[in-house]
């Protein structure tokens, strides 16, 4: 009996023997894994560090650069706002420039004209014309003392405002501006409005040009019936027939009437631009919308949209008052049909159609006219 038990004492002690040694195998492996997983969590957790570092190194230089892209944007509305400014002073020294080239070539060329009559007409004097002679050379010394007059004035005004308009975008306005807008970002509150240039062609023209403008304008327009009435006079002491006189100095008398229509339908808009933009000015700075608390947030109000279906091309039938939020009375049918809309009385309307009021009329029935 001894003896299988010995024996198998001694194979269960194998056994026991080899699982220990196959498990301490095992656990001296899963523990040389565990220290090589604990490496790596060192590792991986350095690296997070790490990376934590490097987050937050971006983070501060993402803030960083949203301020200076923000001082940048800054500096692009006002530089923006300057290059308005620019293009306003160039357009307004364009304009005035034309308008005193034109006015002092036509100034000198009703002088010369006026010049030459007088060196080139030769007539008999008589006692009875000795009125006619006067008169005459009234007119002629009045036509070019107005003309010569005001041809020096624009002629020296426009070299002026040529020799100065640039230098209002000169390089040290521009510093100076965009400083002032960058102070106006930076002390911003809501309700103020942009800085604008202190020194423009605009408030130059107003104190220095404006008066003398209009003084050499007043000459040439005294100047157009003289050299008219001037013509007249010559008719009388060139020919000898009344026909002809009376012929030349009644269409000079026409052109009288009708130069005087046109002065007073365009010239009296020159003299009168001043004032009607100071009402602009004013008309933009009291329509600004509420602001919304940002820099350079300043626009003007829109129009309704009733104005602007009225004022454009075409029609978009399916526009409903309730979805403009006002109110708006129907069009009188001069205005319909002056943008090219048609009603079909029940007459017109064919009886095999079937019309569905309440359908909108297509783009292409409203070009062509045929709205149900």
């Amino acid at each position: 009996m001894s003896v299988p038990f010995d024996a198998a004492q001694a194979l269960l002690t194998g056994l026991d023997t080899a699982a220990q040694r196959s498990w301490r195998d095992e656990d001296r492996a899963w523990r040389s894994e565990d220290r090589h997983w604990r490496k790596e969590d060192l590792a991986w957790r350095e690296e997070e560090r790490n990376w934590r570092h490097l987050e937050q190194d971006w983070r501060r230089r993402q803030a960083a650069w949203r301020r200076a892209d923000m001082d940048q944007r800054l500096v692009e509305n006002a530089r923006q706002l300057w290059s308005r400014f620019v293009e306003k002073n160039r357009r307004d020294v364009e304009e005035k420039s034309e308008q005193l080239k034109t006015l002092s070539n036509l100034s000198a060329l009703l002088a010369g004209f006026a010049v030459v009559s007088l060196v080139e007409m030769q007539f008999e004097e008589k006692e009875e014309m000795a009125w006619l002679v006067a008169c005459f050379g009234a007119t002629t010394a009045l036509t070019v003392g107005l003309m010569v007059n005001a041809m020096v004035t624009s002629s020296l005004m426009l070299a002026s405002i040529l020799k100065n308009g640039k230098t209002y975008v000169a390089e040290e306005e521009e510093a100076e501006f965009m400083a002032r807008c960058r102070s106006f970002s930076v002390h911003y509150k809501p309700g103020d409005r942009p800085p604008a240039p202190k020194r423009t062609f605009q408030k130059h023209w107003e104190s220095r040009c404006e008066d003398s403008w209009q003084r050499a304008f007043g000459m040439f327009t005294a100047g157009v019936p003289c050299f008219l009435a001037n013509l007249a006079f010559a008719s009388w002491l060139k020919f000898d027939g009344v026909a002809t006189s009376i012929t030349i100095t009644t269409i000079m008398f026409v052109s009288t009437i009708v130069w005087a229509n046109t002065q007073n339908t365009w010239a009296w808009y020159l003299i009168k631009s001043r004032d009607l933009e100071r009402d602009k000015l004013r008309r933009d700075q009291s329509v600004t919308h509420v602001p919304a608390g940002l820099p350079f947030d300043w626009h003007a109000r829109p129009r309704p949209p009733y104005e602007a279906i009225l004022n454009s091309t075409t029609f978009d039938a399916s526009f409903s008052a309730r979805d403009a939020n006002f109110s708006s009375p129907t069009p009188p049918p001069t205005e319909m049909n002056s943008i090219g809309i048609h009603r079909r009385t029940p007459s017109e309307t064919p009886t095999d159609e079937v019309v569905d009021a309440a359908a909108p009329a297509t783009e292409s029935e409203v070009v062509s006219g045929v709205v149900p």
